[in-house]
């Protein structure tokens, strides 16, 4: 389960009605109203309905995760994109969404223990 955990999201080449469907599917599943954090990397060359959807990748995901009080990061540089940057996984971290900054901190204590 994602109990506590940190989710992240990127995707390309994706119809915006596919982003909403899978955000509608870890709400369902229990799974956003039980993560710590969220970080949304790039949503590069996105597809749109021929009737369009009327809001881009990241307004549909606020929209899922708007009720929840965990810090949410978007625009993230990971993805891909030219701006692609290492994220480690399986870390004890912490995020903390500032203004329009975001901080992504490996906590040192717990860093290198094996689980």
């Amino acid at each position: 389960m994602a109990q506590g955990n940190i989710l992240f999201l990127e995707d390309v080449g994706e119809n915006l009605y596919h982003i909403d469907r899978m955000m509608v599917q870890l709400k369902r599943a229990g799974i956003l109203p039980s993560l710590s954090g969220l970080i949304v990397g790039q949503f590069s060359d996105m597809k749109d309905n021929k009737d369009s959807f009327g809001v881009d990748a990241n307004a549909i995901i606020l929209s899922h995760v708007a009720e929840f009080a965990y810090p949410v990061a978007f625009n993230f540089p990971i993805g891909h994109t030219s701006s692609n940057f290492a994220l480690q996984v399986g870390l004890e971290t912490e995020l903390a969404v500032e203004d329009a900054q975001a901080f992504l901190k490996i906590c040192q204590s717990k860093a290198g223990q094996q689980a």
